[in-house]
């Protein structure tokens, strides 16, 4: 069958467009990687706010002062699903789009980078009507991998928790305890989390966030 010389100029058009298409994206993801962290954090300023004290009105935690480690891996779970993908996680669906925003390993930790170089934020307390003594006797099951201290463990991929939002914390134990996060197919880590959560009892959550957010940086 004989090809048109239209139906040849077509293809060639289309073939050119994709090629174009391809280095253009090339391109934009070389010149992402160029970015500073600063540069890239641009994209999180309208949630975590300029200098990472987060907001709550938009469900985003204080995350100055973060490790690299954590930033960078929470990044790439968002990223990959495994975390922000439950129809009930409404922060999380937030957040899924906007992590694509840094989505290459050196992206990721350049902005990892700086955020873990602002200087820490203790926000001030939001939950009302908390027991921190009981929180504290609470906590006791946490320190094998979040430490006495709420320093965290990278070795176990548990994250600090001093002086986080209380709000933050609260939420987060109680998404692990319900299945919204932590229950990913494939999440090798979650699940450990999502365990540990249904040993804290529903009605003293809010007093183990208390305690944690109290915790010196």
């Amino acid at each position: 069958m004989r090809v048109g010389p239209r139906r040849v100029s077509a293809a060639l058009v289309c073939l050119a467009a994709l090629s174009l298409s391809t280095a253009c994206g090339r391109g934009a993801a070389a010149g992402r990687d160029a970015a500073t962290g600063a540069e890239l954090y641009q994209a999180c300023e309208s949630c975590h706010g300029p200098v990472g004290a987060g907001d709550t009105v938009q469900g985003a935690p204080a995350i100055a002062g973060l490790p690299e480690w954590y930033v960078a891996g929470q990044l790439e779970r968002f990223q990959t699903g495994l975390r922000g993908k439950h129809p009930d996680d409404v922060e999380g669906l937030k957040m899924r789009p906007m992590s694509l925003q840094v989505n290459t390993a050196h992206q990721r930790q350049t902005v990892a980078a700086y955020v873990a170089g602002l200087a820490p934020v203790r926000n001030t307390a939001t939950l009302t009507g908390t027991d921190a003594a009981l929180g504290e006797q609470t906590y006791v099951m946490c320190l094998a991998c979040h430490g006495p201290k709420g320093e965290g463990n990278q070795a176990v991929n548990a994250p600090p928790l001093a002086g986080l939002d209380d709000w933050y914390v609260a939420l987060q134990i109680r998404k692990f305890r319900s299945g919204i996060r932590g229950a990913a197919p494939d999440d090798t880590i979650g699940p450990i989390m999502a365990a540990m959560s249904m040993a804290i009892q529903p009605d003293v959550v809010d007093d183990v966030a208390a305690y944690v957010h109290a915790l010196p940086r």
